[in-house]
C-alpha cells in the first residue's frame, strides 16, 4: 500500500488540479519532443465538481474506510496536505529518449517540508539525496521523485525503443531497454532547468491548442511515434503520414454534453494536398436515403477521387496499387472517373436475435443456431460518376466475391447510374437505390462537413437489453440509459493553419454539467459493483497469508 500511495495522490491531484490556464505557462516544463502531453484547467474543473463531491462517492468512501494508515487518510481528506500546490501547474507527458523512454508528472510544491514528509512516508526506508538544490528519492526500481522548494517531478521508466533496436538487440532475453534510476534522476534534474527553446510551450502549434477554451488539453506528436519504428516505413514514403504531424484537442465538460475540439497540424506535402482537394461536403440527401428510421450508427464522408490517388503517390504505394489493378484490367485513372467520392456506411435495425442462421459451406440447408446474438442491417454505398468505369470495378468485385463465398455469400450488392450499394440485406440495397427521403433527425448534425459520424447510444442499449439477464447488469444498463444519449463526430476543414474537427458526446440530462453527471454516474456504477461483490466478499474473506480463507476451503476439507 505504501508504495502505491504516491500514485494515488497523483491521481487525486490529476482529478482536481493539473493545470490552471490562468497561471504562468512559463512554469510548465515539457520537452518539445514529447510524444504525449496532458493539461487540465483546474479552476474550470473544480467549479464543476469539487473534491468534496468526489469524497461522497461509494468508491472513495470504501477506499478511505479500508485505509488504516493515518497519514494516507490525511492525504485523502485533502491532497494539499501533501505539500503539493493543488492550485498550481502540473504537466503529464511521455517522451522517447534514445533507446527507451520515460513518463513524468510535474508540478508546483507549496510546502517543501510537507512534501518531503509525504514522499518519505510513502516510501518508508527510502533515503533522500541532494543534487544541488534538488532532492531525490527513489520510489521503486524504475521510478523516483525529485523536488526543489518550488517544483516536483515524478518520473518513471517507459520502455519504447525502436523496432530496429529490438531486432538488433544483443540481449538474449529479448527484454526491452530500460533506464536505471541514475538515468531517470539525470532526466528529472534537467527538467527543472529546461531551456525555453526546448520547452513545448515554445511550439506555436501547442500554444494554439492551449488557447482553445477547455477543461482538459492533450497533445500527440505523430513524428515521435514514427521514430520508434526506426524509419522502417521510409521505403514506402509512409513517413509523410507522420513526420511533422501533431494533433491536439481541448475537452470541455459542458451542460448536457462532453465536447472535444480537435486540431491537426500536418507537414507541407500533406497540407498542400489537403488544401488542393478541400471543399467536399457530406450530402444530406445521401444520409436521408438510408432505408430505415431505426438507425443506430452512420459514418459518411466526401473526398476527391483524384486527391486519393495523389495521396497514394505521396505515400509511394501507387505503383503497387496500379500493379494489382492492372492484373484485373483496371487502373487508378479509371477509378477516378468511376466515382464522385461520396461514401456512406450505416448500421440500422439493431436487435438481439434468439436464432442465428449461418450459410452451410457445403451448399446444403443453412444451419440454425439458438443463441442471443446481436444482429443489424449494414449498408455501404458510394456515388457513381461514369457508369462504364464503375461497371468494370463492379465486375471485378463480383469476380472476387465468388472466390470467398464463405465471407460474401450473405453480402448483396447492386449498381445503377447513380449509386453502388452493398448490404447483408437485399431489401436495404433495393430501397437505397430506389431513392427516398426519411428525413432522419440527425442528418443536419453531420451533413455539410467533409466527414460526419453519428452513434445512437440509447437505441443500441435499448436494443441490447433483452440479452441482459443478470440483475446487476440490468441495473448498470438502467443507469447508463439515464446517462448517455448519442455521439456526433464531424470534420470542419481548415481553420487558422490547422484542420479542425469536433466530437460531441450528448447526455440525457441537458441541464446539469456533464462532469458532475459523470461523477454521479461512476458513483452509481461503483455501488452496483459493490452490491454484486458483497455476497462473495461475505463468503470468501481473505485472512491468511496464502490469500485463501478457511471459510472458502471448508467445502473442500469437509465435503
Amino acid at each position: 500500500m505504501q508504495r502505491h500511495l504516491f500514485s494515488l495522490l497523483l491521481l487525486a491531484v490529476a482529478i482536481t488540479s493539473i493545470v490552471s490556464c490562468s497561471s504562468d505557462k512559463s512554469g510548465i516544463h515539457i520537452p518539445k519532443d514529447a510524444s504525449f502531453a496532458l493539461h487540465v484547467n483546474v479552476k474550470s474543473l473544480t467549479s464543476k465538481v469539487s473534491w468534496q463531491e468526489i469524497q461522497q462517492n461509494e468508491w472513495f468512501k470504501e477506499a478511505y474506510a479500508n485505509q488504516t494508515d493515518s497519514f494516507a487518510r490525511k492525504i485523502l481528506q485533502d491532497p494539499a496536505n501533501s505539500g503539493i500546490d493543488v492550485q498550481g501547474d502540473v504537466a503529464v507527458f511521455v517522451k522517447k529518449q534514445n533507446q527507451g523512454g520515460y513518463a513524468a508528472v510535474e508540478g508546483n510544491v507549496k510546502n517543501a517540508t510537507a512534501f518531503e514528509a509525504f514522499a518519505t512516508n510513502v516510501n518508508k526506508g527510502g533515503k533522500v539525496v541532494k543534487t544541488g538544490d534538488v532532492s531525490v528519492l527513489n520510489t521503486g526500481r524504475t521510478s523516483l521523485v525529485a523536488w526543489t522548494n518550488n517544483r516536483f517531478v515524478f518520473i518513471s521508466d517507459v520502455p519504447m525503443g525502436s523496432l530496429n533496436s529490438r531486432f538488433n538487440s544483443s540481449s538474449e532475453s529479448g527484454e526491452p531497454f530500460a533506464f536505471s534510476t541514475d538515468s531517470l534522476q539525470k532526466f528529472a534534474v534537467e527538467l527543472f532547468d529546461l531551456p525555453s527553446k526546448n520547452n513545448l510551450m515554445s511550439d506555436d502549434r501547442f500554444a494554439a491548442v492551449m488557447k482553445e477554451p477547455g477543461d482538459i488539453h492533450y497533445w500527440i506528436n505523430a513524428e515521435q511515434y514514427y521514430n520508434s519504428l526506426g524509419g522502417m516505413l521510409s521505403l514506402l514514403k509512409m513517413n509523410v503520414m507522420f513526420e511533422g504531424n501533431v494533433y491536439g484537442a481541448a475537452l470541455n465538460f459542458d451542460n448536457g454534453k462532453i465536447t472535444f475540439k480537435t486540431k491537426a497540424f500536418v507537414n507541407k506535402e500533406l497540407k498542400a494536398l489537403m488544401e488542393k482537394y478541400a471543399g467536399g461536403k457530406v450530402s444530406a440527401d445521401m444520409i436521408n436515403r438510408i432505408p430505415s428510421k431505426n438507425v443506430a450508427a452512420v459514418f459518411a464522408f466526401k473526398y476527391e477521387p483524384q486527391g486519393f490517388i495523389d495521396l497514394l503517390k505521396l505515400m509511394g504505394v501507387d505503383g503497387m496499387i496500379n500493379g494489382f489493378l492492372s492484373s484485373e484490367g483496371y487502373s487508378t485513372a479509371e477509378f477516378v472517373k468511376a466515382t464522385k467520392g461520396d461514401v456512406l456506411l450505416a448500421v440500422s435495425d439493431f436487435e438481439i436475435k434468439h436464432e442465428t442462421t449461418i450459410p452451410n459451406p457445403d451448399g446444403g440447408a443453412p444451419m440454425v443456431i439458438k443463441n442471443d446474438m446481436p444482429h443489424a442491417n449494414i449498408l455501404f454505398a458510394t456515388s457513381v460518376n461514369e457508369k462504364p468505369s464503375f461497371d468494370k470495378l463492379f465486375n471485378i468485385l463480383q469476380k472476387k466475391s465468388q472466390e470467398v463465398p464463405a465471407i460474401t455469400s450473405n453480402v448483396h450488392f447492386q449498381l445503377n447510374n447513380e449509386w453502388f450499394a452493398a448490404s447483408n440485406s437485399p431489401e436495404q440495397v433495393n430501397a437505397f437505390l430506389s431513392g427516398g427521403n426519411n428525413n432522419l433527425p440527425f442528418t443536419s448534425r453531420i451533413s455539410g462537413k467533409s466527414f460526419g459520424g453519428y452513434i445512437d447510444m440509447q437505441r443500441i442499449m435499448k436494443a441490447g437489453a433483452p440479452a441482459v439477464s443478470d440483475s446487476s447488469a440490468k441495473a448498470a444498463l438502467d443507469v447508463s440509459l439515464g446517462m448517455w444519449q448519442d455521439l456526433i463526430i464531424t470534420s470542419g476543414g481548415q481553420k487558422d493553419n490547422a484542420f479542425v474537427g469536433e466530437v460531441e458526446i450528448n447526455l440525457v440530462d441537458k441541464n446539469a454539467n456533464s462532469l458532475k453527471q459523470l461523477n454521479k454516474y461512476l458513483d452509481s456504477m461503483a455501488k452496483i459493483l459493490h452490491t454484486k461483490r458483497s455476497p462473495y466478499d461475505a463468503q470468501v474473506k481473505i485472512t491468511d497469508p496464502a490469500g485463501a480463507s478457511l471459510a472458502a476451503l471448508e467445502p473442500v476439507l469437509h465435503p
